[in-house]
């Protein structure tokens, strides 16, 4: 274990040459990040996700009543069929036309009633509409706070204007109270989300959700032990900006309010292609990895943050295919199709098995 640490704390890992953490001593005009500083973030992390139970108790959910939205009381399960169920569980959960055709003569089945069998037991296990209001509210409230307080300091912050400034100095860099708060609080709230994502509504890019948060949790505590606070307050600020808008449409939608939901999520696609796919790429890494090189010089740390900032990069360009998607049918609506999330599983209706009126 004792090598384990030796390697890991390595100053020539950390920092430029001639560095090392026995530097880092605080003084009367100078205070730094230091690693033990993290050490609040699970507590903290924990205490984020009980105020989030109780956020949603107490204020999400009297709004969800208030707007009627569905808490999925009026589902019914399946009825239950043995035969039905073991093809669900062992061969699939959709099936095709034709095998929907084989299960209906094999077992004596309307073929009508095989469909509306499968669309209950589907949307049987889907988490209903409430759930996922309650679960969006809290974070569009979260990062509209968080990116609030964040960008009310980044203003004034020079390395915001000037990004050689995130190097300038590097890393005898003074930690402000501010950018100490701001990571802390991020480090915590993206705990919190590891914390719930299991109960979380889980959706299709569910690994890639979790492989983001991780991610980004990695990202937040290892720029912190480098002293990379500066860029971090960028890259922080630049996620959270877009996620207010894709938390708000998709609250507004749950209430029922679609114009309002379009208008929002048009705002959300904008903003998410300017900064993640433009901003991010060509100021942030350009600055993190040209930048910083030609000022500092390249050390084995920078690398790394680079290489997670590329993970997070990748993680863009995925997400962006699906958000041009959901822009296109927004351009070219099917009729009566309204406005989701492509990341969700559908919530399939009903209409042609009025109380599955055949008996499985």
């Amino acid at each position: 274990m004792s090598s384990f640490s030796e390697w890991f704390w390595n100053d020539s890992f950390w920092f430029p040459d001639g560095v090392s953490f026995r530097d880092f001593e605080d003084s009367p005009d100078i205070t730094y990040a230091k690693p033990r500083d993290m050490l609040y973030v699970p507590v903290i992390g924990l205490a984020i996700f009980g105020f989030r139970i109780l956020f949603e108790r107490f204020i999400a959910l009297p709004i969800a009543k208030y707007h009627q939205v569905s808490d999925g009381k009026e589902r019914k399960p399946p009825k239950p069929n043995v035969k039905l169920e073991k093809f669900y569980k062992e061969i699939s959960r959709h099936p095709t036309e034709e095998q929907v055709d084989s299960i209906s003569k094999r077992f004596d089945i309307p073929r009508s009633s095989v469909r509306s069998w499968f669309r209950r037991k589907r949307n049987w296990g889907r988490p209903d509409t409430q759930t996922k209001f309650l679960e969006t509210s809290w974070r569009f409230v979260f990062y509209s706070g968080v990116f609030a307080y964040g960008f009310g300091f980044l203003w004034k912050a020079p390395w915001l204007w000037d990004h050689a400034q995130c190097w300038i100095g590097f890393p005898h860099q003074n930690l402000d109270k501010a950018t100490y708060i701001y990571y802390i609080a991020e480090a915590s709230f993206y705990t919190s989300l590891l914390l719930s994502i299991m109960k979380d509504v889980r959706r299709k890019d569910f690994f890639e959700q979790l492989i983001h948060h991780i991610a980004t949790l990695f990202l937040i505590i290892f720029s912190y032990f480098a002293n990379f606070v500066r860029v971090g307050t960028l890259v922080m600020a630049i996620h959270d900006i877009s996620d207010i808008f894709l938390e708000g449409a998709k609250c507004v939608s749950y209430l029922k309010y679609a114009k309002t939901s379009e208008i929002l999520f048009i705002i959300f696609a904008i903003t998410f292609i300017v900064t993640r796919i433009i901003i991010f790429p060509f100021w942030i890494i350009h600055t993190s990895a040209i930048k910083s090189f030609a000022i500092i010089g390249p050390f084995a740390s920078c690398y790394f943050f680079n290489a997670l900032l590329g993970v997070l990069q990748c993680l863009h360009l995925y997400w962006a295919s699906i958000i041009l998607r959901m822009a296109w049918k927004m351009l070219f609506p099917v009729s009566g199709e309204a406005l989701k999330d492509d990341r969700s599983d559908t919530e399939e209706l009903s209409a042609d098995d009025e109380d599955q009126k055949k008996d499985i």
